[in-house]
């Protein structure tokens, strides 16, 4: 039988009410606390045990009575004030689309078969008398006389390739919430590209910029499997963990799709509320299910909560990319916050597959935009270490660069700069 999870918003974490809701659900609570690399969130959860993230204030447990937590909700006493069933998450990048669409849709198979030969098989642009790449150009990155030094970047995604050159010399902090895969090894390749955009440095190829914040304090949290998937429960126990260490920028290039008039999860935006309390900003993904000039999708979870800032992205023409979902529910919170480049994005990436002779690779996806906006967070944060995370949120918005002929639904601000 497979396994169903719960994830569950506590009102508070009063032992009276961590004790009613143990008895009520008949399971014994850990809380996060106790957690460590020996004693991992999923080594514990089973159907008599659950586990408290205490900064969150959000308790996950297994194949409960969802009658029983539906009373619970609705019983004003009681602690629970909200759950849902856990959901599935992907990385946003193009190729995990094809993918994903590739499974669901025979009828599509062969159109889907020629842009994934398209997106592997292009070449990198051929060496440039540029000293940076197009996306920090884009940003204006050659006017910030800031690295993100002292700031603590956390990627949320499939890893790093520890071994990669790029990385190999750095003091790189990580977890891995993925049961049997290591945080340091990156057979995917996404979490290593994200990372390079937000905290690289130069291509060993070409001497040519293409990371943002170099300086910054890199940590990882491996909450994506080697295939590119994960779940509620594993991005909920990596933001804890990321509250507890006291990170300050939270990168999430990773994306739930969501339909026209949903609403966004009361879960999510309570992890952002909270997160910002705790003076850490948590950057999401907006997603990548559209296919324009068609109309857009809106913006997935869980960037489509208010509390979080969603990334729209962008081509080097100024343009919004094809792929890029946008603010299509700004009444119940699934705005674009801001956008960056996403289209033909070269960083870091382990040989593989895909890429079997550099140590680079071009992607796109929103996964790309996302990264962008975290490592000129970490530019920020240097600058104004006196800053709450809220107000370098409201700085980055103003500051950003309207993009004329561009709607706010896709945008938001607008490009973030330097």
């Amino acid at each position: 039988m497979e396994k169903e999870r719960y994830i569950v918003v506590l009102e508070d974490q009063q032992k009276k009410s961590l004790k009613k809701v143990e008895n009520e659900l008949e399971v014994t609570i850990t809380s996060s606390e106790f957690l460590s690399s020996e004693n991992r969130s999923y080594e514990v959860i089973d159907n008599d045990n659950g586990v408290l993230y205490k900064n969150l204030g959000v308790l996950v447990v297994e194949n409960m009575d969802e009658g029983q937590l539906k009373s619970a909700v609705k019983n004003d006493s009681n602690p629970i004030i909200y759950f849902e069933k856990e959901r599935e998450f992907f990385s946003a990048d193009e190729l995990s689309i094809i993918h994903e669409l590739k499974k669901q849709s025979a009828e599509i198979t062969d159109k889907i078969a020629e842009l994934e030969k398209y997106i592997t098989n292009k070449p990198l642009p051929q060496k440039s008398l540029m000293e940076m790449e197009w996306g920090l150009k884009a940003l204006g990155i050659e006017n910030s006389l800031y690295t993100g030094k002292g700031v603590d970047i956390c990627i949320l995604d499939t890893g790093i390739e520890l071994s990669h050159p790029d990385f190999s010399g750095m003091e790189i902090e990580g977890k891995s919430f993925i049961s049997g895969e290591s945080w340091d090894r990156d057979p995917n390749g996404h979490g290593t590209h994200c990372a390079g955009i937000a905290a690289g440095n130069i291509r060993l190829d070409n001497g040519k910029r293409y990371g943002i914040a170099k300086d910054a304090n890199l940590k990882i949290a491996k909450v994506l499997s080697d295939s590119g998937k994960g779940t509620t429960s594993s991005v909920i126990d990596a933001i804890d963990w990321a509250i507890t260490k006291q990170f300050r920028i939270l990168s999430l290039s990773l994306a739930s799709a969501v339909k026209l008039n949903d609403f966004p999860s009361p879960l999510f935006e309570t992890v952002g509320a909270r997160a910002l309390e705790n003076n850490c900003i948590i950057i999401a993904a907006a997603g990548n299910d559209s296919s324009r000039p068609s109309l857009p999708k809106p913006v997935s979870s869980p960037a489509n909560t208010s509390s979080i800032m969603a990334v729209g992205a962008i081509d080097g023409q100024m343009k919004i990319a094809r792929f890029s979902n946008a603010g299509l529910n700004p009444a119940t919170g699934g705005s674009v916050n801001i956008c960056a480049p996403g289209v033909d994005i070269i960083s870091a990436y382990p040989k593989n597959n895909k890429n079997k002779s550099s140590n680079y690779y071009a992607m796109s996806g929103t996964s790309m935009a996302t990264p962008h906006v975290s490592g000129m967070m970490a530019l920020y944060m240097e600058q104004f270490p006196e800053k709450s995370a809220k107000e370098i949120w409201e700085l980055a918005e103003t500051k950003a660069k309207p993009i004329e002929g561009l709607k706010y639904r896709d945008i938001g601000s607008g490009l973030i700069q330097a």
